[in-house]
């Protein structure tokens, strides 16, 4: 073959594993990269015509090359704080609500008196005194400094007296029942729940250089992880725009960004945000391959471990709960039909099937009014019957759901929904009624690590206590592949630019240390990361 210098390949990889995803599932040997696209893929020996002697040759020794992973729901900001701005108090870190005071104690020593001390991470059912911790324990580590700890699903958080005096919180009466919780005497105790806890970020103070920070903390945890992409479900106030923008500008975040229409600090001030982008006329999906405005999104529920998300019956450990529900039908309906009417694609957290519900009907009644092209979607889209199955068939939604979870909570879940682990995250059922479902870890909630993502697809599995979590939903590697990689393509209207390695598509792909397909299940959990390469660089190797 005869071509000029600039046909020639920037990048070879070969002796590989090379997954591809395409519509075929074909398995490779080499492929070639040019700039920051694909030029070749195929076998060991073609691809030497694209060889010449400024090309750089990576010989893969037979470990698996994949699209880069998309992680399709996470939150960049809040993953990079806790790794670099935020006291780490997952349960890894702590066991005790003494370990959790100690931590705020020794940050206190070093902080100003009257300058915000931000926790993050607890988890109650695995502390030792099985409970939240109180204002008072808060209090006790830091009385001269507003304390927030907030829980590890970050739908609720505990505030300590100056904390909740810093947001003028002075009693439940201010937020819906359930979001300021009492004790048997009236007293509040610090913890806020969903709307009432977004509330309180808005006071909590973060630097630029915080910011700064935290953005390039959490890109380098991504391209550790093979993650190229990421959907970011928040933004964190109007100038994080600004701050996202000069951050790709610096070089501190290199990981491709779609970014929900969301405001972290509350349903009326998400309202708001929406009301503002369909004020301008501008569409979702403005933006390049590197930043992208997205979906509208609203949040309809809580989470599924706390528990607060909005069931349709009370949940199993507890006859008198069911969860907290922000939404009202007719709320969702004015800002979906909105939204929708206006160009967007939309979006909600919901998990539990009453939520669920809730989001469906909007979207369908935005469809009957005004049918149109679109690709609406569902974050989280937890506990889905037979019912639901068939209209977000029918409606053509992209469920995101989030089987690492499982990993962490699968033995609460139990305890919490019974039978209805049975339909939880069903990614099973997605596959068998030709649904595409996008695979996100909603980092910092858990680890970004696409890998434990995949384990939790395959094996429903508690990592504590072994217990499965509905196991006729568990799929196999090469779905459990897809739907992160080609699938979160799909998710953000990028299909036919990433997400499978094919000639013409962006070069973003991840080495693995080892060959996944044919590695025992219970070590997908142990595969590393050796290289990322994003828009044809490599950008991380181990």
């Amino acid at each position: 073959m005869n071509r000029s210098l600039s046909m020639y390949a920037d990048i070879i990889l070969k002796n590989g594993i090379v997954i591809t995803v395409d519509k075929h599932n074909s398995i490779c040997e080499a492929i070639a990269i040019k700039n920051n696209k694909i030029v070749y893929i195929g076998d060991n020996y073609e691809v030497e015509k694209w060889h010449d002697n400024n090309t750089k040759v990576i010989d893969l020794n037979g470990r698996a090359l994949l699209p880069g992973f998309i992680d399709s729901h996470m939150h960049l900001g809040m993953t990079g704080q806790n790794a670099a701005v935020i006291i780490d108090c997952n349960s890894n870190n702590v066991s005790t609500i003494k370990d959790i005071q100690e931590k705020i104690h020794q940050a206190a020593l070093k902080t100003p008196k009257g300058s915000w001390i931000k926790a993050t991470g607890y988890e109650q059912s695995k502390l030792a005194e099985g409970r939240h911790p109180t204002r008072d324990d808060l209090d006790e580590a830091a009385p001269d400094h507003p304390v927030q700890l907030t829980r590890c699903c970050l739908h609720m958080g505990v505030y300590n007296t100056l904390a909740l005096k810093a947001g003028g919180i002075t009693g439940p009466e201010m937020f819906s029942p359930g979001e300021v919780v009492i004790d048997e005497n009236g007293r509040m105790t610090g913890l806020l729940k969903e709307t009432a806890c977004t509330y309180m970020w808005d006071k909590v103070i973060y630097t630029k250089e915080e910011y700064m920070m935290s953005f390039k903390a959490a890109n380098d945890i991504l391209l550790s992880y093979g993650i190229t992409s990421m959907h970011d479900g928040s933004f964190y106030g109007e100038e994080t725009i600004g701050l996202y923008q000069e951050a790709c500008e610096k070089g501190l975040i290199k990981v491709r960004m779609y970014n929900l229409l969301y405001h972290a600090y509350g349903k009326t001030k998400t309202i708001e945000w929406i009301n503002k982008f369909i004020a301008t006329g501008i569409k979702g999906g403005l933006g390049n391959e590197a930043f992208r405005l997205g979906h509208v999104k609203i949040l309809i529920d809580g989470s599924t471990s706390g528990p607060s998300c909005a069931t349709t019956k009370p949940y199993s450990h507890n006859p008198h709960l069911k969860g907290i529900q922000l939404y009202t039908q007719e709320e969702s309906d004015d800002i979906i039909i909105k939204a929708h009417n206006a160009g967007f694609n939309v979006s909600a957290h919901a998990v539990g099937d009453a939520a669920v519900n809730v989001i469906l009907t909007s979207i369908e009644r935005a469809m009957d009014q005004n049918p149109r092209p679109c690709r609406h979607r569902i974050e989280h889209c937890g506990i889905i019957d037979e019912n639901l199955l068939k209209r977000i068939k029918k409606a053509g939604i992209v469920p995101v759901p989030n089987p690492g979870f499982f990993n962490e909570n699968a033995e609460i879940y139990i305890k919490y929904y019974g039978d209805r682990v049975n339909y939880m995250f069903p990614l099973k059922s997605y596959i068998d009624n030709d649904i595409i479902a996008a695979l996100g870890s909603d980092s910092p909630v858990i680890n970004a690590n696409p890998m434990i993502g995949i384990y939790g697809a395959m094996t429903r599995a508690d990592k504590c206590s072994g217990m499965i979590a509905g196991a006729g939903q568990c799929i196999g590697i090469m779905d459990a592949i897809r739907m992160y990689t080609y699938n979160g393509a799909y998710a953000s209207l990028e299909e036919n630019i990433k997400g499978s390695l094919e000639p013409g598509k962006l070069a973003d792909m991840v080495v693995l240390s080892e060959n996944i397909l044919e590695t025992s299940t219970e070590n997908i959990k142990s595969i590393k990361t050796d290289m990322t390469i994003l828009d044809g660089k490599i950008v991380y190797e181990r």
